[in-house]
């Protein structure tokens, strides 16, 4: 694992381990959804739903599936859903992630 891939673990770690952020993966499993319904549904103001789905795409997380417009002169409306990810957590990954660190320091 390079200090690129040891990063963006660290960044995808970090995301996951918002509660609202896995709610928002949970909820676009059932069904592609705009930021508006996703927003409604998990009771949280617009723009802070608009945040995390932002965080959640430019990791890679979540992908953006269609837009639609809705109404001439307006923005279109875009929706979302999970996208195909996985990643492994080991001992070793966590050991090499941390020795990077220590070799960045010294």
């Amino acid at each position: 694992m390079n200090v690129s891939e040891s990063k963006d673990m660290v960044k995808i770690l970090k995301a996951l381990a918002n509660p609202v952020r896995l709610r928002m993966i949970a909820s676009l499993c059932e069904k592609p959804k705009n930021v508006y319904a996703l927003a409604k549904e998990l009771n949280l103001p617009y723009p802070l739903a608009y945040l995390h789905l932002g965080g959640l795409k430019k990791l890679g997380l979540v992908k953006e599936v269609r837009e639609e417009k809705k109404v001439e002169g307006l923005p279109t409306v875009k929706y979302y859903a999970p996208s195909d990810f996985s990643f492994v957590l080991t001992p070793k990954n966590i050991q090499k992630l941390f020795q990077r660190k220590k070799e960045a320091v010294k």
